[in-house]
């Protein structure tokens, strides 16, 4: 098995769990939607239904579309020596690290601006826009920034790694 097809069995695989993620939600969804009509707030079911599209549609391009983003994240041609390959495994595990603190921060970050924009219209509903947590979005966008820069260093932090393991 080539490193190329072993990084694109990763990303199918992650495709499909964090489809699951997304599958086990709906109960939650369900559940806010069942409560917000039952206290007579005006939810629009977009609100409800499109942050779990947006993640569904993610989730399936993951395990549609494996090769593309492995030769995103490959480092190394197939013709590295074996000596190169675990530096070359590293890296590969950094970049899907980060590709995966990636998709959760931005799904995070999609339910806190759909929940925003539900709460933006205080005549509508009985709850203010204050119940939004602005430290919970400044964190996500931490996130979000920590992950982009595993992505972007993840072959000088492969080398750090290595540097201090000697």
């Amino acid at each position: 098995m080539k490193i190329i097809d072993l990084t694109a069995l990763a990303i199918k695989v992650a495709g499909i769990v964090l489809f699951v993620m997304v599958l086990s939600k709906i109960p939650d969804y369900a559940q806010f939607f069942y409560t917000a009509e039952k206290n007579k707030y005006t939810v629009s079911v977009v609100y409800l239904v499109l942050p779990l599209v947006i993640v569904a549609v993610a989730c399936i391009m993951l395990f549609l579309f494996p090769y593309k983003l492995s030769n995103k994240l490959i480092v190394a041609p197939d013709t590295t020596e074996p000596r190169d390959l675990s530096s070359a495994y590293q890296t590969i595990g950094i970049r899907l690290l980060g590709l995966l603190l990636l998709f959760w921060s931005v799904s995070d970050m999609v339910f806190t601006l759909f929940s925003y924009l539900m709460l933006r219209d205080p005549s509508k509903t009985l709850v203010s826009v204050s119940t939004v947590s602005y430290p919970y979005v400044i964190a996500t966008a931490v996130e979000i920034l920590f992950a982009l820069f595993l992505l972007k260093f993840s072959n000088k932090i492969s080398s750090y790694l290595n540097e201090i393991a000697k």
